[in-house]
């Protein structure tokens, strides 16, 4: 079992992160420790095909990409071109980032031959890790991220969550700010949706979304703008057709900088978990999340100043990686509008 690593032989790094957005935003406090100890070395990312890359993408964070393809690494011929071309890469250190299968990713590791392999030995199954920390499924992503690079001896004294945003994403957002006379407004902006995975357990009530909306429309005078993904352009329009005020629909229309960067000029964000609440952590620090079955202490805003609404009942939080079967979803039917709206005030008291 290996200990001691020598920093000088890490040139090439590969960091297996086969989640999504909200997955490698908690991962950023991490990689840009990493980066600071390895700035010449070449940091190559394993992905899923979720667009998680769109991070970090254009920043010095990430030099090369390596997305898993259903088709082309499918099956046992597909897993050996995985690993050849793995082997092409002569990494010299994998990091696995935190709550992924260490099985999986272990021997696919060894036999890729990476010298050191770092990762989490979930429920003793770490086998091929040969540099390996415990896992907490209470512990925070953001935080069992940074143990596994303190495992290097690397320490991450910033701990801000990042969004890349380029000057021209900067400018996209202003122009349409100004094209829809949003800049002498209060503008909250909204995520009723749950990202590519199409987990709509995640989703509080679209209902609710709408009247939650009319209400801070009208109470408010606020400017709504409903952002989401390409996937979600239809639950986008069920919203707007259930409201009687009209709210600007980004929805399926931008990239992640420049949801990134309309997200930093809203006054306030309102979302179930999904990976756009953690950009908004990222970029805004008034944010509110909605969160039903899935673990607030692993999963939750990463902020000081976010706030999350939730039910303390017995069932909840209940996902754990798996299709959740509950037919009633009491932990977020039990969440009413005005409840939200309460909270919506009291942070718009602050500002």
């Amino acid at each position: 079992m290996m200990t001691d690593i020598d920093s000088s032989k890490i040139d090439r790094v590969l960091i297996i992160m086969m989640g999504g957005i909200g997955n490698m935003i908690f991962l950023t406090p991490a990689l840009k420790a990493l980066r600071k100890a390895f700035p010449s070395s070449m940091i190559s990312f394993l992905l899923g095909p979720y667009g998680a890359e769109e991070v970090i993408e254009g920043s010095d964070l990430i030099d090369k990409k390596i997305i898993v393809d259903h088709k082309k690494h499918k099956g046992f011929a597909g897993k050996i071109k995985l690993i050849q071309e793995l082997k092409r890469e002569k990494f010299s250190l994998s990091i696995t980032s935190t709550g992924t299968n260490p099985l999986k990713s272990g021997l696919l590791c060894y036999l890729a031959g990476i010298k050191y392999r770092l990762g989490e030995s979930i429920k003793g199954k770490g086998y091929f890790y040969n540099q390996k920390i415990a896992w907490d499924e209470n512990r925070h992503e953001v935080e069992s991220n940074i143990n596994l690079i303190q495992k290097l001896g690397i320490e991450a004294k910033d701990k801000s969550l990042y969004v890349h945003k380029s000057s021209e994403d900067k400018a996209f957002a202003k122009k349409i700010f100004a094209g829809h006379n949003l800049n002498e407004s209060l503008v909250i902006g909204m995520h009723p949706g749950s990202g590519m995975h199409q987990a709509e357990f995640k989703r509080w009530p679209k209902e609710r979304f709408a009247r939650l909306a009319d209400r801070l429309a009208n109470d408010h005078k606020a400017s709504i703008i409903i952002f989401g993904g390409p996937e979600e352009i239809h639950l986008a329009k069920e919203i707007k057709g259930l409201m009687k005020t009209d709210p600007l629909v980004m929805t399926g229309k931008t990239t992640l900088a420049q949801t990134a960067a309309l997200i930093e000029k809203c006054s306030l964000f309102i979302s179930n978990d999904s990976g756009l609440l953690h950009v908004a952590c990222a970029v805004n620090p008034s944010t509110v999340g909605i969160y039903g079955p899935t673990n607030h202490k692993r999963t939750g805003p990463y902020s000081d100043s976010a706030v999350i609404i939730r039910k303390e009942l017995d069932c909840s939080p209940c996902y754990k990686g798996a299709k959740v079967d509950c037919k009633g979803l009491d932990c977020l039917e039990l969440i009413s509008v005005e409840e939200v709206i309460e909270v919506v005030n009291s942070i718009l008291k602050k500002c």
